[in-house]
């Protein structure tokens, strides 16, 4: 067994097979990618078009008119899946290592709840655009930045409790760093926000107009607004990056068990008073 794993570590083989082994680092990798012709593609096409103003609409202004909104919301779906995927991978690798450790299974647990509530809000805001459905949108943003926040500052504090028997003190660091600028970015995008409006009047507000004109009252609240909110989504790419590293540490598997020989017969269990059959819809 001993010659086995060092063939399997030297030369091609060896190459391989870590190859085959740090293959789940490509998830945040993917994130960031899909991310990234998201934002980008449907800001270029946006402004192109004259949809919106060239310096810093909103995110969300870029993917609200066709077709840049099909764009948009094609690649931000598969944000949001890539994003469930990540923080899926996370919460097994800090469970693989604490799972002994009942307080910090129990954030952890709590991490991955908020994480895959934030992930369902990228989604509406992918899928319910700004003129379309604006409550659903508002409460998607919401979902996706305010507890995509909190899932940053939780997992920060694993990080800083699996230290030092498991992780460095230098990612702790960058994970507070980035998620201290995603909560600040998402207090100014709000404050600013609500500041524009109220200087704009009655008639137009920040988060509903795809276009700002330099002369108008609250436009300089409205830039500091938007400017924000395109930071609160580059700290969110740059947190999950940081789980590139630990990724390559990882693998998972899925393993099929077989309840029966034939696929007409009733699926039976074993429990501690013997084998029983599986009935109903949920057993």
């Amino acid at each position: 067994m001993k010659n086995h794993w060092s063939s399997l570590n030297t030369g091609e083989e060896g190459h391989s097979y870590m190859k085959m082994r740090s293959s789940l680092c490509w998830l945040p990798i993917l994130l960031a990618l899909f991310t990234a012709i998201a934002f980008t593609s449907s800001y270029v096409i946006s402004v192109l078009r004259g949809d919106v103003n060239a310096l810093w609409p909103y995110i969300s202004d870029t993917g609200t008119d066709p077709p840049e909104s099909c764009i948009f919301g094609q690649f931000l779906n598969f944000t949001a899946m890539m994003a469930m995927a990540t923080m899926y991978v996370r919460y097994k690798l800090v469970q693989a290592f604490n799972n002994h450790d009942i307080p910090l299974r129990r954030l952890n647990q709590i991490a991955l709840f908020f994480g895959a509530c934030s992930s369902l809000g990228v989604s509406l805001v992918a899928n319910f655009q700004e003129k379309n459905v604006i409550s659903v949108h508002i409460i998607g943003a919401m979902m996706a930045f305010v507890l995509g926040t909190v899932y940053c500052f939780i997992q920060t504090g694993i990080t800083k409790k699996m230290h030092p028997m498991y992780n460095s003190l230098s990612i702790w660091v960058w994970r507070l760093i980035i998620s201290l600028v995603g909560m600040v970015s998402l207090i100014c995008t709000g404050i600013f926000g609500a500041v524009a409006t109220y200087e704009a009047g009655p008639n137009k507000t920040a988060f509903d107009n795809l276009k700002w004109n330099s002369t108008e009252p609250g436009y300089d609240a409205h830039i500091a607004s938007t400017v924000s909110e395109w930071f609160i989504g580059i700290a969110f790419v740059a947190f999950f990056l940081t789980y590139i590293k630990d990724f390559q540490k990882i693998t998972m598997k899925i393993l099929p068990e077989l309840l029966v020989s034939h696929l007409d017969e009733t699926p039976i269990i074993f429990t501690h008073a013997g084998p029983t059959e599986r009935t109903g819809l949920l057993a």
